[in-house]
C-alpha cells in the first residue's frame, strides 16, 4: 500500500502547542476519553437503548454508526495518510490508538485520515438529538464531539483536518439518515441499501480493517430485517422489564464481545464473525426472550 504524508502547517503548529502547554492532567483526561470514546463501549451503550430503552433512537444510532464507520475506513485505508507522529518529529505520541502496540506499525494503529474516534463522537453526541431534532442538546452535543477531537490532536495521533473529515462523514450520514429513516415505508431498502454500498467498496478495498467494518454493516443491518420481520420487539413497559434486558444485554455483550474473542485467539476471522454474527445474535435473537422475560415480570 502507497502510505501519503500531507499536512497544513497549521496543523502542525497546533498539535506542538497543545503538547508544549497543556499540563499533564489535561492529557489523561484525553487518554480517559480515547479509551470511552471506543467501538466496544459505543457499540453496548446503542444496542442497551435500542434492547432496553428506546428501540428507535437504538436503531437509527446503529445504523448511523455502521454506515460511517464503512464509509470513514474506506477512505482511510484507501487514502494511507500517516499519523502525525510519524512524519513530524517534535510530535509526540502520548497514547497510540491501540495502546501496548508498536505505533509505527499502521496495519494494527490504523491510518490518520479520518479520525474514527471524531465520528463516532459524532454519532454519540448527536445521533439521537439531530433524529428528534432538539436543538438545543444538538448544541451541547458539538461541544461533546469538539472535546473528543481537541483530545485527538493533543495526543498526536491526529491532524485536526482528520478529525474534521471524520465529524462531516458522521454528520452528512446522521443527516441523510435522519430525513429518510422514518419516511421510507419499507426500512428493508435502507438496510439493503447500506448492505450493497459496503460489499461494493469491496471491489476496490480487500483491507482486512474495511472487511471487519463490512461484517459490522452487515451485523446490524441483517439483524434490524431480522427483527422487524420475525420479532418485532416493543419498548420495556416497566423498569423492572428495562433493568432485566439490561443485564441480560450487559451479560450477553461481555460473552460474545470480549470473553469468546479472546478464548478464540482475536484473529481477523474471529473479529469478522464478532461483528457479522455475534452483532446479528445480539440484535435480533437475545430479543426473542423478551416475551417470556416481560411476561414472568
Amino acid at each position: 500500500m502507497l502510505e501519503t504524508v500531507f499536512y497544513f502547517p497549521w496543523e502542525v503548529n497546533l498539535i506542538l502547542f497543545m503538547q508544549s502547554s497543556f499540563p499533564g492532567f489535561v492529557f489523561r483526561f484525553f487518554e480517559i476519553i480515547a479509551s470511552v470514546v471506543s467501538k466496544n463501549v459505543l457499540a453496548l451503550i446503542f444496542i442497551l437503548i435500542y434492547l432496553a430503552y428506546n428501540k428507535d433512537w437504538g436503531k437509527f444510532t446503529l445504523i448511523s454508526l455502521g454506515a460511517a464507520g464503512v464509509c470513514c475506513e474506506f477512505i482511510k485505508v484507501t487514502v494511507a495518510r500517516l499519523r502525525p507522529y510519524a512524519v513530524v518529529d517534535k510530535i509526540k505520541c502520548i497514547h497510540p490508538n491501540v495502546p501496548g502496540e508498536n505505533p509505527l506499525n499502521f496495519k494494527i494503529q490504523g491510518y490518520s485520515l479520518p479520525s474514527g474516534h471524531s465520528m463516532m463522537a459524532t454519532n454519540l453526541f448527536l445521533a439521537i438529538p439531530i433524529y428528534l431534532r432538539k436543538i438545543l442538546y444538538v448544541c451541547l452535543g458539538l461541544i461533546g464531539v469538539l472535546i473528543v477531537a481537541l483530545s485527538r490532536v493533543g495526543l498526536g495521533v491526529h491532524f485536526p483536518t482528520d478529525t474534521i473529515v471524520g465529524f462531516i462523514i458522521a454528520l452528512a450520514i446522521i443527516l441523510i439518515l435522519s430525513r429518510i429513516y422514518d419516511k421510507v415505508e419499507y426500512r428493508i431498502y435502507v438496510y439493503l441499501g447500506i448492505i450493497a454500498l459496503s460489499l461494493l467498496g469491496l471491489l476496490f478495498c480487500r483491507e482486512i480493517s474495511y472487511i471487519k467494518y463490512v461484517a459490522l454493516a452487515l451485523g446490524i443491518s441483517l439483524g434490524f430485517l431480522f427483527e422487524e420481520k420475525y420479532v418485532n420487539f416493543e419498548n420495556p413497559k416497566s423498569r423492572r422489564d428495562a433493568i432485566v434486558r439490561l443485564v441480560g444485554a450487559s451479560i450477553l455483550f461481555i460473552l460474545l464481545f470480549v470473553l469468546v474473542p479472546k478464548l478464540l485467539g482475536n484473529s481477523d476471522l474471529v473479529s469478522c464473525i464478532k461483528y457479522s454474527l455475534f452483532t446479528f445474535i445480539i440484535l435480533a435473537i437475545y430479543p426473542l426472550s423478551f416475551k417470556k422475560i416481560d411476561r414472568e415480570g
